[in-house]
């Protein structure tokens, strides 16, 4: 009896570790099952069932687009790269890009800072298929406007992007993901697989708010962070770069001029211009002399304007056809009406 108890008890720790080894697999296999299913980081595949006709509300893209963003690009491989900050992902739609532009990805980014651009280039020259870019820039980009954490250079490379495919997959919070859609956890608006957001109108709260909380004493201009511009358009060398000063509200111009910084926006305007002539790139200053001043403040978003620094998809299109890549002749029918 003794005997037979001791061998029962030596067995227990021998069988417990297969299976807590299998209930582990099998714990790890059904959300892998679940995610690669569900795909709720929107990575795998064109249309995932969270999505109807490749559109949908997605959390996940509004707060970790940092990274969701560049495993798209990478999956999709366009042939036109749209680089820029909120305003392109609201404002720039791939659709309305001529023929000539092929596949086109949004690669716009909340808050994107000049440091961060050079890696959306290296991932640009990784991906292979990109022949075109724009890239639209904001004052604050260049400026100690406070950082958001940039974008991990590793996504600019194979293998750093396999690294992540892995951890989305074994990402625990993509069990929360794979409930529903969870429209009410989500900003405003719908997400595109091309990284475009169409955004519904702000109500005039928002937009009071979004223009009381400009942070125009951060917007210190920072003349040395062209140097992140440059090193991008070295890596750029061999595809076709447009450079666009992105359009700016009459009310954001003036909170930036109240604010103390008309000098250095100028300077900010001087400096990019100087830059693209030297590399002798198509360039376009949009910041004013734009025909689209119908903002108010005080009340809800307009016809162009989804608030003081958001524009419309009906500006984007002005701009896209400025610039040679729109679908409509120079913009014109933008300005109607």
């Amino acid at each position: 009896m003794r005997l037979a108890a001791a061998l029962s008890r030596s067995a227990e720790p021998r069988s417990f570790a297969p299976c807590f080894a299998a209930t582990v697999s099998l714990a790890v296999g059904l959300l892998t099952v679940l995610t690669l299913w569900r795909d709720p980081y929107w990575v795998f595949r064109d249309t995932p069932p969270w999505t109807h006709d490749g559109v949908g509300a997605s959390r996940l893209l509004d707060v970790e687009m940092r990274l969701i963003k560049p495993l798209q690009i990478a999956r999709l491989k366009p042939q036109t790269l749209l680089i820029g900050s909120s305003v392109v992902y609201r404002g720039l739609d791939p659709r309305d890009v001529s023929a000539a532009g092929g596949q086109v990805y949004n690669a716009g980014f909340s808050a994107l800072m000049a440091r961060e651009i050079p890696t959306l280039a290296a991932l640009a020259v990784d991906v292979g298929s990109v022949r075109r870019v724009v890239i639209e820039l904001d004052y604050f980009m260049f400026t100690s406007w406070p950082p958001p954490p940039p974008i991990d250079r590793k996504l600019a490379t194979a293998s750093g992007r396999s690294e992540a495919l892995v951890s989305v997959v074994l990402n625990p919070k993509a069990i929360d993901n794979l409930r529903g859609p969870r429209a009410l956890r989500t900003e405003p608006g719908l997400w595109y697989g091309d990284g475009y957001k169409q955004t519904p109108d702000f109500d005039a709260e928002l937009v009071g708010k979004v223009t009381r909380e400009q942070n125009i004493a951060a917007m210190v201009y920072r003349p040395d962070d062209i140097s992140h511009l440059e090193r991008a358009l070295d890596l750029l060398q061999a595809r076709d770069v447009t450079i666009v000063l992105s359009p700016m509200s009459a009310v954001q111009r003036q909170l930036v001029a109240d604010g103390g910084r008309a000098p250095e926006l100028s300077a900010w305007r001087r400096d990019i211009a100087t830059l693209a002539a030297q590399r002798g790139l198509p360039f376009h200053d949009f910041v004013s002399g734009h025909p689209f001043e119908d903002f108010d403040p005080g009340k809800a978003s307009s016809r162009y304007w989804l608030d003081t620094l958001h524009f419309k998809p009906e500006v984007g299109r002005w701009l896209l056809g400025r610039i040679g890549l729109g679908r409509n002749p120079a913009g014109a029918a933008a300005t109607s009406g």
